[in-house]
């Protein structure tokens, strides 16, 4: 096994043994590492990063301080409209919880990302985001969601390469791929174990046919950098060996998972979200009224649009629409949020136009 390397962060307390089973340190130096090509200028001073906690906040660390700052730059970046250092910070953000064992808001910060970085269409780091955020799954033991994600970034990854966005996920591919390939492997192994036979099953007599000769033990594979960023606790933690709260159709019901309009609806993936129209201040789009309810498909990486959409647009601009929305089963990135249409461009369809009034 290879032994964890001491890091910075770790002087606000005691290494211990526990300290031993935190491989998500190692995500984060894949991250890191992986970020850095996509984004190889230096960053923003607005933006907090891993380092910046770990240096400022050494005795409390991930407390009510740093987060006070983080939800500060946040408030920053946001407010300056580009979308490029908006998923930037985000993506940053989602680093600090994944070092902090976070990974369940690790994996929400890795999705508000990927919405600055959809509007700007820079499919590289869409596809870095959507693999993040299957690390954050994985580490947080939802499985299939992480499959999910670590499918939508081979798709990316797959995408023809054209121009300086082009050359920019060839380099990312040429990284990523491997552990791409690495994590889908190792997740398939956790979602469809081979058959084992119990042992008092055989002993009690229940099969009609002698069981068959145990195979030989092989011996454990060494750790090595193969598969950095997959190595996770042996143990599933206590919260995950809970027995789930029951589903109540009820309002102010007693599960506490994010709920839409329709009776009994529970969101369980991040590529939808509900929508509220929260205020609308003319006649464009007159079918639509206010407190109207939108179900959005979140995920349109590889979509071309056709015809005319309805689509939601987020904005750091307080007064681009005349139709406010406001999201309700997760959070956006951007503090504003507007209704409107895209029509596809007939001499170019991989282009539309939006309309906003």
């Amino acid at each position: 096994m290879v032994a964890r390397a001491s890091h910075p962060s770790d002087s606000f307390r005691p290494t211990t043994d526990a300290e031993q089973l935190r491989p998500v340190r190692e995500a984060v130096a894949v991250l890191e590492r992986l970020l850095k090509l996509l984004f190889p200028d230096p960053l923003s001073l607005d933006i907090i990063t891993v380092e910046n906690i770990v240096q400022r906040y050494p005795l409390t660390g991930l407390g009510a301080p740093a987060l006070a700052a983080i939800e500060q730059s946040q408030r920053i970046v946001r407010a300056r409209g580009d979308y490029g250092q908006s998923g930037l910070a985000e993506f940053h953000i989602g680093l600090i919880y994944l070092h902090w064992d976070d990974c369940r808001a690790a994996a929400n910060q890795f999705a508000l990302a990927r919405q600055p970085w959809s509007l700007a269409n820079d499919v590289p780091a869409m596809c870095l985001a959507h693999y993040a955020q299957g690390l954050g799954l994985y580490h947080s033991y939802h499985n299939e969601s992480a499959m999910l994600q670590f499918s939508r970034a081979e798709r990316l990854l797959n995408r023809p390469a054209i121009g300086a966005q082009g050359e920019r996920l060839v380099a990312l591919g040429k990284e990523m791929r491997p552990l791409l390939l690495i994590a889908q492997e190792t997740l398939r192994e956790s979602l469809w174990p081979k058959e084992q036979q119990s042992a008092e099953v055989l002993q009690a007599g229940y099969l009609s046919v002698p069981p068959e000769a145990p195979a030989p033990v092989a011996e454990p594979e060494p750790e090595s950098a193969s598969r950095p960023a997959l190595r996770r606790k042996s143990e599933r933690p206590e919260w995950a060996k809970r027995v789930p709260l029951p589903i109540s159709n009820l309002p102010d019901g007693i599960s506490d998972a994010p709920r839409g309009p329709l009776p009994g609806h529970i969101t369980t993936d991040d590529r939808f979200g509900w929508y509220q129209i929260a205020d609308k201040k003319s006649e464009f789009l007159p079918a639509v009224a206010s407190g109207t309810w939108l179900l959005a498909d979140r995920e349109v990486d590889d979509r071309r649009s056709s015809a005319r959409e309805y689509v939601v647009v987020g904005s750091a601009r307080a007064d681009l629409g005349s139709i406010v929305v406001r999201p309700v089963s997760h959070i956006s990135a951007m503090p504003y949020c507007y209704l409107g249409y895209r029509v596809a461009e007939e001499s170019a369809p991989e282009q539309s136009r939006l309309f906003l009034h």
